[in-house]
């Protein structure tokens, strides 16, 4: 099975969300965590505040089991999960320079 992708519109609302601020500074600080940013969020708030239709949050569920995790559930505490993460260098795909400036120069402009 082929290793499920984002969409840069996916990859853009979840770096430029609120959860995002909470756990990298920079743009590229925060591709780096994509997979931890993403699981701070539930369904509802990937809908709601985001803006995500249902098949980019099936999108994102399926990308997230991909790694090993989930979307955080409606009645857990953003504090606990916060707290669980494993800040640690998390590559989630090798990024080209040019990609990656590019990626965070649209988070700067949106920023």
């Amino acid at each position: 099975m082929a290793e499920p992708h984002l969409t840069e519109r996916v990859v853009i609302s979840l770096l430029s969300s609120d959860y995002a601020r909470l756990v990298g500074r920079t743009p590229s600080e925060r591709l780096d965590y994509l997979v931890d940013i993403a699981s701070l969020h539930t369904r509802d708030e990937l809908s709601r505040r985001l803006d995500l239709g249902r098949d980019l949050v099936r999108q994102v569920e399926t990308w997230l089991g991909f790694h090993g995790r989930r979307l955080r559930r409606p009645n857990e505490s953003v504090d606990v999960v916060v707290c669980g993460l494993e800040f640690r260098k998390r590559r989630v795909r090798r990024s080209r320079g040019v990609a990656r400036r590019r990626l965070a120069s649209k988070m700067i402009a949106k920023d």
